[in-house]
């Protein structure tokens, strides 16, 4: 029987519109589909569940995995993880791997389910985000227009209907740009049902903040990328991190979730990146630059970091996964 093959790579999130959920919606998210890291796995018809996977990822592929098996009533299949992303890490692991996961599932036995669904089925960022399921459809620049919110309650998670949210908007991300990423060694990481209780902790964002996050978007980001100004866009990228790193301070101990990641943020803007901030909980943190300046801020930033933490560059990808037969 023929393997089905899939190739995906990671997503920056650079952040939330609206925490406030006064206008019946919650979130909204703005993101970036990036060719580094990658992940790669085939996957062929068989009875019974077998993964070759490595490390800790073997039990998460099989959780996750079954939950498509028992929902679509298939037979089984031999998976083969040939390449993972960073967990836990800021970078959409999680979505990346469910949705890959699904779609070559199905593909196997002839099904041909709307990604949505598949993202529904494990839970992977249906609850808050779009981005993730957006970025691996087609890739790019990203803003979806969050969650609707139940009358009474802006701030309540149960509130929150469970569907993944709409695509507002796409841009491609221009191919002389490039984004440099680093992870400190020490991670600070959130997840799960400690993810949940942060949301949950934190009071309604003030109005006029989430109003400037918008206007921040749309009059000056937006056109930014549009127009392939760098330094416009960066100025945008940082001074919204800045609100949402106050915002969520009192959950993650300061702007952002390691003190690493916050030098690291701050040496790559004093050496000219154009803009900086942190993916989703971190402890992942970015730098945008150009091809110009990417070798020297690149040398520069791993001589910052030593040995306390990776350093690698990503380029936007303006294309969703790619997958095929074998």
């Amino acid at each position: 029987m023929p393997k089905c093959w899939m190739k995906t790579g990671a997503r920056l999130h650079l952040g939330q519109l609206d925490l406030n959920g006064s206008l019946g919606r919650l979130y909204g998210g703005l993101g970036l589909a990036i060719d580094q890291p990658q992940l790669e796995l085939t996957a062929e018809r068989e009875n019974g569940l077998y993964i070759d996977s490595p490390g800790l990822e073997k039990d998460r592929v099989k959780l996750i995995a079954q939950q498509y098996l028992d929902h679509y009533s298939l037979p089984g299949a031999r998976i083969n993880l040939i390449q993972s992303l960073p967990s836990h890490c800021g970078l959409g692991s999680g979505t990346q791997l469910a949705l890959a996961l699904g779609f070559v599932l199905t593909r196997l036995y002839g099904l041909q389910p709307p990604l949505p669904e598949l993202a529904e089925l494990t839970d992977r960022e249906g609850s808050r985000s779009g981005i993730g399921v957006a970025g691996f459809e087609q890739g790019g620049f990203l803003v979806d227009g969050g969650k609707p919110v139940q009358a009474g309650e802006p701030s309540s998670l149960t509130q929150i209907k469970r569907h993944v949210p709409p695509l507002l908007t796409r841009l491609p991300f221009p191919e002389e740009w490039a984004v440099i990423i680093a992870i400190p060694n020490k991670e600070k990481k959130m997840f799960g049902s400690e993810e949940e209780q942060a949301f949950r902790s934190l009071v309604p964002m003030e109005e006029q903040v989430a109003g400037r996050i918008s206007r921040l978007l749309l009059l000056k980001l937006l056109p930014g990328l549009a127009e392939k100004d760098l330094v416009c866009f960066g100025q945008a990228v940082t001074e919204i991190q800045e609100y949402l790193g106050d915002y969520f301070t009192p959950v993650q101990g300061g702007r952002f979730a390691t003190s690493q990641g916050e030098q690291v943020a701050k040496y790559l803007l004093s050496k000219g990146a154009a803009g900086v901030g942190q993916s989703s909980w971190g402890p992942a943190v970015y730098g945008f630059t150009d091809d110009e300046n990417l070798a020297a801020l690149t040398k520069a930033t791993r001589d910052f970091m030593g040995e306390q933490g990776q350093v690698w560059v990503a380029r936007g990808l303006n294309r969703g996964a790619a997958w095929g037969w074998s």
